[in-house]
């Protein structure tokens, strides 16, 4: 194996089960940072790519990644929770995060296995799966999650998959870096959209709910 190949297979795991993390997980805070670790890691192998390839667009998307998505998106969403007294999470969300994180290890792998039965051919770059994978995570997240900061997370999550997609295949085509900018924007008029709408969207919890925050 190269190094390239190396770097990529590694910094795909570490994408793929801070995935997992995120479907475990039901308290908001981790979630945040969860996702921030996630695109910090998309970050390194893009800059990565950047470097071996010589690309500057590339190196533009790993700043770009970093500075969005791993920066400015995740402190935007924790000033909405930083004002409470919990470590905010879902209501109810201790009764289902089992159930969530044993349906994301099926669905990875099942992903996995469609992938190489369909898609391998089309893509046969190492670690060409693990994008796939992602975006399965990302939109199990977005199905089965009620909690509104969790659901922009989600979000995230697909934008994830799709520029760590792009990265392994479609880094020659014309309109990549415009597509991963307006993935951006968008990204952050949506946060800002929600979070100035709904005032509620960490799902602060009623008196009658305190009692299984403190588990």
């Amino acid at each position: 194996m190269t190094s390239t190949t190396e770097v990529v297979a590694l910094v795909g795991v570490g994408i793929l089960l801070t995935a997992l993390y995120l479907q475990s997980e039901s308290f908001v805070d981790p979630l945040i940072r969860g996702i921030s670790i996630q695109s910090l890691l998309l970050a390194v192998l893009l800059g990565w790519l950047a470097w071996t390839e010589r690309s500057i667009d590339l190196a533009l998307l790993a700043g770009l990644a970093v500075v969005v998505r791993a920066l400015f998106i995740p402190y935007v969403l924790r000033r909405q929770i930083r004002a409470f007294r919990w470590r905010l999470r879902e209501i109810h969300a201790s009764h289902r995060v089992t159930g969530h994180a044993l349906a994301a290890v099926a669905l990875a792998i099942i992903a996995w296995f469609v992938f190489q039965e369909t898609l391998a051919s089309v893509f046969p770059q190492p670690g060409a799966a693990l994008p796939f994978v992602l975006m399965i995570q990302g939109l199990l997240m977005l199905a089965t999650r009620s909690n509104t900061i969790v659901q922009v997370i989600g979000y995230l999550e697909e934008e994830n998959a799709v520029v760590y997609a792009g990265a392994l295949f479609a880094q020659a085509f014309p309109l990549f870096v415009e597509v991963v900018v307006f993935l951006d924007v968008l990204g952050v008029v949506l946060v800002g959209v929600i979070l100035s709408i709904q005032r509620d969207v960490t799902g602060t919890p009623e008196e009658a709910s305190l009692e299984e925050l403190s588990g």
